[in-house]
Order: structure tokens, then sequence, then C-alpha cells
């Protein structure tokens, strides 16, 4: 598979990643918690949908063992918590925080779980969907 629809299918993770990225680049966040560390619940969410994209760019790009392609897609989602944790310690008024990664690595495994989930039962209804492999 050439270099380009690599990119194609994970142009949904990087777009996504981008959009987490220049919220993190804040030095508030406007949201008033509820209640206490809903922040948690905000970084699991929003870390199961880059799990989620980086699962299909994965499952669309290589032809690997589903094993560990979900490996490859949770050590790279770690390392992009890692990094989003890290570059909020440059930002005024944010701090790195290992819980926030700890949780995004949870999102991460729950957009995995997701994705299997989902496909599975395409693929089940659907045999010949090219979606999944």
């Amino acid at each position: 598979m050439n270099a380009t629809r690599r990119i194609l299918y994970f142009f949904p993770a990087l777009f996504y990643y981008g959009i987490i990225f220049l919220l993190s680049s804040q030095s508030s966040f406007p949201v008033k918690e509820p209640f206490g560390n809903f922040d948690k619940i905000i970084h699991v969410a929003e870390f199961a949908v880059l799990g989620f994209f980086l699962t299909y760019g994965y499952v669309k790009s290589f032809k690997f063992s589903w094993l560990l392609k979900a490996i490859l897609v949770f050590l790279t989602g770690l390392g992009l918590g890692l990094l989003d944790e890290f570059h909020q310690s440059f930002v005024p008024g944010r701090n790195r925080d290992l819980w926030d990664a700890v949780t995004d690595a949870v999102g991460i495994a729950v957009g995995i779980l997701v994705f299997r989930l989902i496909f599975k039962k395409v693929r089940r209804r659907f045999p010949g969907n090219s979606l999944i492999r």
C-alpha cells in the first residue's frame, strides 16, 4: 500500500489529535466541572474517539494480526497522550498530570474495543464489506 493511502486512512486520527492539541493549548478551559474528576471522564471520552480513529487507520493500512494492530494503536495513543501532557506543561495555567495520561490510555483501550465490537458486527452482517479485514 502506498504512503498516500495510509495517510488518508490515518487522516481522521491526525485531524482529531490536532483538535485535542489546540484545546490543550488554551490557558484555561471554559467548562465548569459539575463534580470532582469530571475532567477524567472527558479525557477517557476524547481519547476513546482517538483510539477508534487510530484503530481504523491501522486496520486499513497494515496486514498484521488483530492483536498486533491493537497493541500498536494502544502504544501510539499512549504516546500521543503523553505528548499532550508534556505540551500542557508549557501552556500558562495548565500542567501535566500523570492521571490524565492514565485516563487517556483507558480511553484509547475503550476506542479499540468499541471499534472491534462495531465492526465485528458489520463484518458478520455484511461479509463482503472491505471496511474491515
